[in-house]
């Protein structure tokens, strides 16, 4: 299952390695955003030396890490630490939006395997990925969700996907 974190405030430390580890990071405009190990005597703990470089790049990780300075919730954007921004007020009406679009819109299925894509690849040779992700497409393809996916995109109207 994807995971989503809704970040309308302080996201510090462990509350910043918390959100890291999710696939979806939503933010407030007035979020904001630090390490806060450098500053407290600590270490890139649990494992955000490296998850971070994974979102942000070797640069911004970097930075983020070895000078723990707060970052407002556009850069946060821009360095691509967060997917989307929403004005406080609607916040928590927008992120409903977005978990709901994503029940919604696309397939279980999908989603459990991409996901797992995503996690394995970084250790895998491209031909593996590769081979593995063919293997992949080919189940797919004989998958009920396939099947619904034609369905409703030909039949013009809304999904309903079973993850199967």
């Amino acid at each position: 299952k994807p995971i989503i974190s809704a970040v309308n405030g302080a996201a510090a430390g462990l509350g910043l390695v918390l959100a890291l580890y999710s696939d979806f990071r939503l933010a407030s405009r007035s979020a904001v955003f630090t390490t806060a190990f450098a500053k407290r005597g600590l270490v890139a703990e649990h494992g955000v030396a490296w998850i971070l470089p994974r979102i942000v790049g070797a640069a911004h990780a970097t930075d983020l890490l070895m000078t723990s300075r707060r970052v407002e919730a556009d850069e946060a954007l821009r360095m691509g630490l967060v997917h989307q921004l929403s004005d406080a007020t609607d916040f928590r009406a927008s992120a409903h939006a977005f978990a709901m679009r994503l029940g919604r819109d696309v397939s279980p299925r999908s989603l459990r395997v991409m996901k797992r894509q995503l996690w394995e690849a970084p250790f895998q040779a491209l031909a593996e990925a590769v081979r593995l992700a063919n293997d992949e497409m080919v189940k797919s393809l004989g998958s009920d969700d396939f099947r619904e996916g034609v369905a409703h995109f030909v039949e013009r109207r809304a999904p309903a996907f079973t993850g199967q």
